[in-house]
């Protein structure tokens, strides 16, 4: 990818900041970016923050940003929460007052246009790639994926299969939802599904002209003008436990769907966060 080198660069381990852009070196990871290609910041806990994310555009399975501690702060910040708090307002500082879409080049996607390539795997600049967690049921749910096919029931059966304890419940669950053909909430299906499973799902997808989102009914491209918010919620299948999800609100207060939480690879406090800074980030 242009926007981020993985080659190596002259300078000790860690963060460096000037008026270039970044540079981090860590553990065989190096990364360089622009300011114009950094994609946001987000720090955790908001209060008294422990660790900064600094969003950058990773290729996959590389997570989309770096993460820090307040020892790994670059030179002139200290190291607590009040350090980190300062470092995450100066890059917000730094990126905001560079045009991001102009680092993406090309004519504006359409929603629809976006969707195509993101399920085709062809390559969006800018975009940020959420990591994938297993899913409902954990590990039992891959042998689901030769029933399921990414079948709503099969998504019906993980839940009534991890909650209950019992994976032959699922199974049957998943089978008979498999016939009926709707969908599983991974954007990694339209046509083609599963048939590649050396080609990991995707859930969440947030690029420079809209984002592509796994929902309960299928993928589902939105312009950013029509997402109003992400942010944590609750979801409940009929007569199971109430689960912790991703809502996506729509302009106007519609929720467009619930993600359950389990679909993302890193806490549900994190995805938020980082959704909500890279949606921030195109207004």
């Amino acid at each position: 990818m242009e926007h981020v080198d993985e080659s190596p660069f002259a300078g000790e381990s860690g963060l460096a900041m000037d008026g270039a852009g970044v540079s981090y070196q860590r553990l065989g990871t190096h990364v360089r970016a622009r300011w114009d290609q950094v994609l946001g910041v987000v720090a955790l806990p908001t209060e008294a923050p422990r660790r900064a994310y600094l969003l950058l555009p990773r290729q996959p399975p590389a997570p989309p940003w770096v993460e820090l501690g307040p020892r790994e702060l670059p030179e002139g910040f200290s190291a607590d929460a009040a350090g980190l708090a300062g470092f995450a307002r100066q890059v917000r500082e730094r990126s905001a007052h560079r045009d991001y879409r102009a680092g993406a080049r090309g004519p504006q996607l359409a929603p629809d246009a976006l969707m195509e390539r993101v399920l085709a795997r062809e390559d969006v600049p800018g975009a940020l790639e959420v990591p994938v967690g297993a899913g409902p049921g954990g590990w039992w749910r891959r042998s689901l994926d030769l029933i399921a096919g990414g079948s709503a029931g099969g998504l019906f059966g993980l839940y009534a299969g991890m909650l209950s304890g019992n994976p032959a419940v699922a199974l049957s669950v998943a089978a008979a939802g498999a016939a009926a053909g709707a969908t599983l909430p991974v954007a990694a299906s339209k046509s083609f599904g599963f048939r590649r499973r050396n080609r990991r799902p995707r859930v969440l997808v947030l690029a420079p002209d809209g984002c592509v989102v796994g929902l309960p009914t299928g993928p589902r491209p939105f312009a950013w003008p029509t997402i109003a918010a992400f942010r944590a919620g609750e979801h409940q299948l009929p007569g199971l436990a109430s689960r912790p999800c991703l809502e996506v609100e729509l302009a106007g207060g519609h929720v467009a769907g619930r993600i359950d939480a389990t679909w993302f690879g890193d806490p549900l406090e994190l995805i938020v966060s980082v959704a909500e800074a890279y949606r921030k980030r195109q207004r």
